[in-house]
Formats: C-alpha cells, sequence, structure tokens
C-alpha cells in the first residue's frame, strides 16, 4: 500500500482514495505500526499532526482482518475498541472519522457522549458493534447501569489525554479502570502535552503495561515556522473595542475567539452582532443547549460563518484546515489551553497568526505559559514577551476613544471641600443627609444651627 509501507487490511484502499490520502504524516508513520504489533503506546504530538487516524487506521485494520477470519462480535454492548475524549464536540469529531473508514470497512461504530437520548442509550445497550467513542462521565454511568460490558474490549484510546486530567475526569478514570482486563487489553494515551500528573496516573495506574513513548518531533511539523504571535497591551474596558477594530483593519479569513468565560462569550457576541450586523458569527460555550451546540459547531466547521467566538470548549476537537487566526481575548487560566489554542491554527503545515490580548494582570499568567512552552520543545512556539507590547508587532493601530463630560453652560462650578462632621462630644459622625428632615437631625445631634424655617406664602383659600 502506497500510504505506508506495513500491510494494512485492502478494504482502506478506497477511504485513502476518497479522502485523497497519499502518503502518512510522520506520527502516523511511527503510530501505526507500534499499534499492529500490540503495543501499548503514550503518543506526544502536536495538534494537526494527524494522530487521530494513527491509530484508528490500524484499529479498524487489526478488527476487519479478525472479522474476515470468522470472529463476529455478537455481544449486546461489548465493543472491542473504545476510544476516551474529554468533550462532546471531540468525541463527535472522532466519531465522524471511524464512521469514514467503516463505510469502507464495514465496521459497528457507536457513541455516547452528554446530552444523549434514551433511544441512543438504549442502542447502546441493546445492539452490538465493534467501536465505541465516548465521554468519561457517560461511560461510568452506563457501567453502573450495566449498559456497557467491557469483557471483551481489546483496544482502548485515551485522546487528549491531558484535557482529561484538567477538566476533572480523574475520578471518572479511576472508576472505569477497575473494568479492564490488563492481560487482554491494548493502551494508547495520546496528546499534545504531556504534564507531569499524567505520566505519574499512568505509572500507578499500568503498573505491568510497558508503554512505548512515540513523539512527534520533525522539521515537517514545527509550527515556529507557521506561527506568528502579535501582543496587544490593553486594559479590560478597551478589550471589545480592540476586538471589533481587529476586525474591521486586519482580520483576513476565518478565526476563532477565545474567551476565558462563558459570560465573556456571550458580551462580546453580543457586542459584536450589535456594531457589525453584517459580520458572520457563531457562538460556542458548555451552557448552550446541545442542539445549539452541535448546530453552531457544524455551521462553523462547514465554513458557514467567519467567527467562533467560544470558551476553550473549542479549544480541542475542532478541526478546521482553513482557520488563519484566533484571538485570545483573555490569556487562558493554564498554560496548557494556552498551546491548544494555539493549535488550532497552522495546521496540516499551513500557516497561523495569533493575538494575545495582554492586560496587566497578566504577568505571573506569561510567565506560567513561557515556562510551559519551553517545556514543549517540539511544539517550540514564541514566548510571550514580558513587556507586553512592541511596536514591531502591532498589526494594527489601537486608538482609545476617552469620553468627555457632558457639555454645561457658564463656569464650572467649584468643588466645596466636604467638612468632617463632630457631634458635642467632637465624635465624627455621618450626615443624615439633605433637606429638611436631614437639616433637623443634624441639629439634635449638634452638628449644625437651627433650621432656617422657610415661608412658603400665604396659604389661599
Amino acid at each position: 500500500m502506497a500510504f505506508l509501507p506495513v500491510p494494512l487490511h485492502p478494504g482502506l484502499e478506497n477511504f485513502f482514495k476518497e479522502e485523497g490520502l497519499k502518503t502518512a504524516t510522520a506520527i502516523q508513520k511511527k503510530v501505526i505500526p507500534e499499534i499492529l504489533d500490540r503495543k501499548s503506546i503514550i503518543v506526544l504530538s502536536e495538534t494537526g499532526s494527524g494522530k487521530t487516524l494513527a491509530y484508528a487506521l490500524p484499529i479498524c485494520s487489526k478488527l476487519k482482518t479478525k472479522e474476515d477470519q470468522g470472529v463476529k462480535n455478537t455481544m449486546k454492548g461489548a465493543p472491542y475498541a473504545m476510544i476516551v475524549a474529554p468533550t462532546r464536540e471531540l468525541a463527535t469529531q472522532i466519531y465522524n472519522v471511524f464512521k469514514s473508514i467503516s463505510h469502507h470497512t464495514k465496521l459497528r461504530v457507536r457513541d455516547l457522549t452528554g446530552g444523549d437520548t434514551n433511544a441512543k442509550m438504549k442502542s447502546v445497550a441493546s445492539g452490538s458493534y465493534e467501536i465505541l467513542i465516548a465521554t468519561p462521565s457517560r461511560i461510568k454511568s452506563a457501567l453502573r447501569h450495566k449498559e456497557l460490558n467491557l469483557n471483551q474490549l481489546q483496544y482502548v484510546i485515551f485522546d487528549e489525554a491531558d484535557q482529561l486530567f484538567d477538566m476533572g475526569f480523574k475520578k471518572d478514570l479511576d472508576t472505569i479502570i477497575e473494568y479492564f482486563d490488563m492481560n487482554m487489553t491494548q493502551f494508547g494515551f495520546i496528546t499534545a502535552t504531556l504534564p507531569t500528573e499524567v505520566e505519574q496516573f499512568i505509572i500507578e495506574r499500568f503498573p505491568m503495561i510497558k508503554f512505548e513513548k512515540i513523539s512527534g518531533g520533525g522539521e515537517s511539523h514545527a509550527p515556529q515556522a507557521r506561527v506568528e504571535t502579535y501582543n496587544v497591551s490593553v486594559t479590560p474596558a478597551e478589550k471589545n473595542m480592540v476586538v471589533k477594530m481587529f476586525m474591521e483593519k486586519q482580520a483576513q479569513g476565518r478565526g476563532i475567539i477565545f474567551t476565558n468565560q462563558k459570560n465573556q462569550a456571550e458580551e462580546l457576541f453580543k457586542y459584536l452582532s450589535e456594531k457589525m450586523p453584517k459580520l458572520k458569527m457563531k457562538l460556542l460555550h458548555g451552557d448552550l443547549e446541545i442542539k445549539e451546540r452541535e448546530s453552531n459547531t457544524r455551521a462553523f466547521v462547514e465554513g458557514k460563518a467567519q467567527v467562533l467566538v467560544a470558551t476553550d470548549i473549542a479549544a480541542r476537537g475542532i478541526d478546521i484546515k482553513d482557520l488563519v487566526w484566533v484571538v485570545n481575548y483573555g490569556l487562558p487560566k493554564t498554560a496548557i489551553y494556552y498551546l491548544h489554542r494555539c493549535g488550532r491554527v497552522a495546521r496540516g503545515g499551513r500557516k497561523g497568526m495569533v493575538y494575545n490580548l495582554v492586560a496587566p494582570h497578566d504577568s505571573k499568567m506569561i510567565a506560567q505559559i513561557n515556562e510551559a512552552i519551553a517545556n514543549q520543545k517540539h511544539l517550540n512556539l514564541e514566548v510571550i514577551p514580558e513587556e507586553k507590547l512592541k511596536s514591531q508587532e502591532q498589526k494594527f493601530e489601537k486608538k482609545v476613544v476617552v469620553k468627555k463630560p457632558a457639555s454645561f453652560r457658564g463656569k464650572a462650578p467649584k468643588k466645596e471641600e466636604t467638612k468632617e462632621l463632630v457631634d458635642r462630644r467632637g465624635r465624627a459622625v455621618k450626615s443624615a443627609g439633605r433637606g429638611r428632615s436631614g437639616a433637623k437631625a443634624d441639629y439634635k445631634k449638634g452638628l449644625s444651627e437651627a433650621p432656617v424655617k422657610r415661608n412658603r406664602g400665604i396659604k389661599r383659600r
């Protein structure tokens, strides 16, 4: 097979032709033979390097070969392979990759994520299939309700393993691992970054498994030649205006604006919608209804929108090859998310740009991001300079409009100094307020002279 020297199932030939795939990427050339050789792996490679196909192709090849030998899965709710993904969006993307392969191999694929209907749950529990793509919490729930059986599991892949820990799935993973048969299961941890806690988890939970550590590396996938970073110093109040100016003067092609909070995403989306009504935008964050999240994601992936305003829910799982830029409305709270936000652009060897809106309080975060970049040498991204803003890095002029006070006639009144009020014993007290009632109260406390009675005129009968 021209795609790779090692033999894969002949049924994949038509998949390669349909997708226009002629040669494997650097990481695929390293990973595919290891999985075919029944080795458990830890894959460390940047986003956009082809990691999903690196494990999907050999797994599908092995399962189809097994089926050709007369071994067909008939057990209900008991897959041969399970892919664990941290978010619904990433799980959906992986599911689509496997479905594309299954059109030619005729393997059965199911997905199980948050927000799924009861009908879908029943399909997973009562049907037989080879491959399951799911999120940790749904796997844990299905196991507890006996809707999922892992007795004949042969392949387990943890995709975006570092994010699984970032999002607090450790307890779910501990529960799921109890159901694995370590003697018959082949494991894979796929990630773009490998924090210490992930390595420690693997060592503690899989002491009997020997892992082959595979790193992408290679000049062909080094993003430093493709990702340009620009840092713009702003105050929090200026951010919306600067984003609007960026969209009007600098933005070319499609991109994602990342915010740290859901309410920030909502407010920015509303602001841009009002100021730039012709701009085609979509919104994505965790509080949206499942149908709206899926609709907005699909519309952006299909190119029906130029801009996606999103939280870190979009930092992974969205693979769009024509994305040109990313704007970090705020630097993320963890350095790993900065790396993954940057990874949305410059995919497949293309160029990309990252614009950081750097506020005065971001200096501590800058240090953490720079440390993470230094430790991930295969990514080799630019560090964020601590001076935050350099003239040669500015792509557009930032103008701050200062609102003038309302106009008035005559001379401006002089501000009178407010004297501290004290009672008869010399203790400081607050005035009861203006008006007759306040004046009377002040008089009683010994704070002022007796209030002057105003003549309201003669009462007319």
